[in-house]
């Protein structure tokens, strides 16, 4: 992401998404459930750094709510979440041609990458056997 916004590079279109921290894998998700959904809808929301999205959550617990200077209101933490994930992540997207292939693809490149935010230790969820993942 760095300073440009995803969503205007991002196709309207079902799809799978790789979001990386620096060189690391750290979440893969899909957009088009149900027939519905793009990637540019689905990331624009991850971006936005609110807390009742998912990615904005890990992202927020795991990299923002360390030490004395921990955010106050749910707007703070909104506001300083979008400015590290603009500052510190990146994505890549493939376009696919609905939700039923992008549920598939999400799944072999989760088991392929294994994302740190979509791991078992983090997720509370036996995903992947129980194996520990690190950042």
């Amino acid at each position: 992401m760095g300073d440009a916004k995803w969503e205007v590079f991002i196709p309207d279109t079902p799809g799978v998404y790789v979001i990386f921290e620096g060189n690391d894998v750290i979440y893969v998700g899909m957009a088009g459930r149900n027939g519905a959904g793009s990637l540019r809808r689905r990331l624009r929301d991850h971006a936005s750094g609110q807390v009742v999205n998912m990615f904005a959550q890990y992202m927020l617990f795991a990299r923002l709510l360390d030490g004395p200077d921990r955010p106050r209101t749910p707007r703070e933490a909104a506001a300083r979440c979008r400015a590290y994930i603009r500052a510190h992540c990146s994505v890549r997207v493939l376009s696919l041609v609905d939700g039923r292939e992008a549920r598939l693809v999400e799944d072999e490149l989760r088991q392929r990458l294994s994302p740190y935010f979509n791991a078992s230790a983090v997720l509370g969820a036996d995903r992947d056997g129980g194996k520990k993942h690190t950042p």
